[in-house]
C-alpha cells in the first residue's frame, strides 16, 4: 500500500508514490501532514475527550481548521515537529506524533495525539517507542522527556511502559492543572528492561 520509506540522518526522502514520510511502524506511517488531513485533524480536536488533558476544551472548528492550515499542513518537513499518523490498514490520519527540540540540543520532548476510535489499540505505545528510538539511535539524543496531565493515566502509563521515569510536577497557574513529567536518559534506554 506504501512505497518503502527510508530514513536518512534528518531528512525525509521522498517515497516513489510522491509522499513525504519519516518513519514507518508495522502498522503506522508517519508524514508530513496534506491537505487531505484536516477534516481528520479537526475532528480531533474538536473532540472533548481528546483535548480533555491538552487545555481541558475542545477546540471550535474554525480554531482546528486554522491551526491545521497555519501550523500543521505540509509540517513537519524536516525531524522535529508533530507529524502526521498514518493507520496503514485504513491508510487513514488518526492523529499525530514526534519530537520538539529543547534549544540545548541534547534531547527532546515526545509528544503524540490519537482519535478516539484508536485509542486502546496500542498505537501510542507503537508511535512513542519508535520516536524514542528515533532519538536515541539516529539522532543521538541523550534524553527524552515527555508530559501527561494529572489525571491521564493512560498517557502516564505509556511513558512508563517505554521506560520513562517520573521526574516531576509542574502546576499550570491560574488554570488548576498539574502537568507530570517524564525522563528517558539514553543510557537507561538502552539498559534491558527488568535489570
Amino acid at each position: 500500500m506504501f512505497g518503502a520509506a527510508v530514513f536518512c540522518c534528518d531528512k525525509v526522502l521522498i517515497c516513489s508514490a510522491g509522499m513525504m514520510i519519516f518513519l514507518e511502524t508495522a502498522r503506522l506511517l508517519f508524514r508530513s501532514h496534506e491537505a487531505d488531513d484536516e477534516a481528520d485533524f479537526v475532528s480531533m480536536h474538536t473532540d472533548a475527550e481528546v483535548r480533555r488533558y491538552v487545555g481541558r476544551q475542545a477546540w471550535t472548528t474554525e480554531k482546528a481548521r486554522s491551526r491545521f492550515r497555519e501550523q500543521h499542513l505540509g509540517r513537519p518537513a524536516e525531524t522535529y515537529g508533530l507529524w502526521a499518523t498514518v493507520f496503514k490498514p485504513e491508510a487513514k490520519c488518526i492523529g499525530c506524533c514526534g519530537l520538539r527540540a529543547p534549544g540545548n540540543g541534547m534531547g527532546a520532548s515526545l509528544g503524540y495525539y490519537l482519535a478516539r476510535p484508536y485509542w486502546r489499540r496500542g498505537l501510542a505505545s507503537e508511535a512513542s517507542r519508535a520516536f524514542i528510538e528515533v532519538a536515541f539511535t539516529r539522532l543521538g539524543l541523550e534524553w527524552v522527556e515527555a508530559d501527561a496531565e494529572e489525571g491521564n493515566a493512560a498517557s502516564e502509563h505509556i511513558l512508563r511502559a517505554c521506560g520513562c521515569k517520573y521526574a516531576r510536577r509542574e502546576v499550570v497557574p491560574g488554570r488548576g492543572r498539574i502537568i507530570n513529567f517524564y525522563e528517558l536518559a539514553r543510557d537507561e534506554w538502552k539498559r534491558p528492561r527488568g535489570s
